[in-house]
């Protein structure tokens, strides 16, 4: 499968607050299970959209929004999050070497990054590595079925693949929630 990637250039896309109707971060915090994370990364953050909606979410700490796209970065740094909980802080780097201690999240998440993934096994091996036991890993991406929007279809990962993905990178209690119209929630456990 070749990877299908977001063209920086339409930044403004990630920006349309009508993605929030599809993806509903309520939805999305509630199916995460982890209603009282202080320490969560958002792998792939793109413009920081849904890092600035679950760090209202938050009680407090700090929330990671890692991407490795200049123009990405340099939107979220020109756009600081306020009135949030928690600080988000951003961070430059390629998904499967984040640059943040070992078992440092309580939850760690992707939007819409699984199917541009050229090594989903890479990235999942480094959420591992930056849960503690017990965190949580969340793949939110678009269901591999016909939607009035979204990745081709040869390109969307099916969310039984995602699940047995996460079983396969030593996730347990992995879930498929069904929570969304156009995407599959998948989640799974960090053993401890």
């Amino acid at each position: 499968m070749v990877a299908h990637r977001f063209d920086p250039a339409k930044l403004d896309r990630l920006n349309d607050v009508g993605r929030l109707v599809d993806l509903n971060p309520d939805a999305m915090w509630e199916a995460f299970g982890t209603p009282g994370a202080t320490s969560v990364v958002e792998i792939g953050a793109g413009t920081g959209m849904f890092a600035r909606e679950f760090a209202l979410r938050m009680t407090a700490g700090t929330l990671y929004a890692v991407d490795s796209e200049p123009v990405m970065l340099d939107w979220m740094r020109d756009h600081p999050s306020v009135d949030s909980p928690a600080e988000i802080v951003v961070t430059d780097a390629d998904a499967g070497s984040i640059p943040l201690p070992d078992g440092i999240a309580d939850l760690v998440y992707t939007v819409n990054l699984h199917h541009e993934l050229d090594d989903p096994a890479r990235m999942l091996a480094e959420a591992r590595r930056l849960l503690h036991g017990g965190g949580t890993v969340a793949i939110v991406d678009w269901k591999r079925e016909a939607t009035p929007k979204g990745p081709p279809l040869e390109h969307r990962v099916a969310a039984d693949e995602i699940a047995r993905q996460l079983s396969a990178a030593g996730f347990e209690s992995v879930r498929v929630h069904d929570v969304l119209a156009y995407h599959s929630v998948v989640t799974g456990v960090a053993a401890l």
